[in-house]
């Protein structure tokens, strides 16, 4: 079941909101003063932004956070997505399905391994299925992995990449 909660962090000088699918962190987006820090998009100080622990919900609370409805949360996700727009269009026209792709390993979630493809396209693929095609040396970010666009994740905005081989 999806919970949603928010709280003011004060490193970041903004207010973070996360969907929790079983404990686990599924989506995470910091509002700042001057900027969105999102799950879905590399940040240059915060990487990818989403806590790599089982989250308990009691500990936000116990921190000031709240729970919030389904609807707060993607209200908030929404306007950070809709500044992405354009460049999702482009970046899905650019790798339409069938198209090969060349990238990098930057980080592991619970949804898959997240590749770089360039500074602005982000592909998601299976991590058993990159386990199965490569040594497992080679499963670290920055190692690079090709791949094939087999769809499309429109919610995060991802490219969604089949037929892994990780070096």
């Amino acid at each position: 079941m999806k919970r949603f909660f928010k709280w003011y962090d004060d490193d970041l000088k903004g207010t973070t909101y996360i969907e929790i699918d079983n404990d686990v962190a599924s989506k995470q987006i910091a509002v700042t003063s001057n900027k969105y820090i999102a799950s879905n998009r590399k940040d240059e100080e915060h990487h990818f932004y989403l806590a790599e622990e089982k989250i308990d919900e009691n500990e936000i609370i116990d921190f000031g956070g709240s729970e919030i409805s389904e609807n707060q949360f993607y209200n908030i996700w929404n306007k950070f997505r809709d500044e992405l727009c354009d460049n999702w269009h482009q970046s899905k026209e650019k790798f339409p399905i069938g198209s090969e792709i060349e990238g990098i390993i930057e980080v592991f979630y619970p949804e898959g391994v997240i590749i770089g493809i360039s500074p602005d396209i982000i592909g998601i693929t299976d991590y058993n299925k990159c386990r199965i095609s490569s040594k497992r040396d080679n499963l670290y970010p920055r190692h690079k992995i090709i791949g094939k666009v087999v769809g499309y994740d429109e919610d995060n905005m991802w490219l969604i990449i089949d037929n892994p081989k990780v070096f």
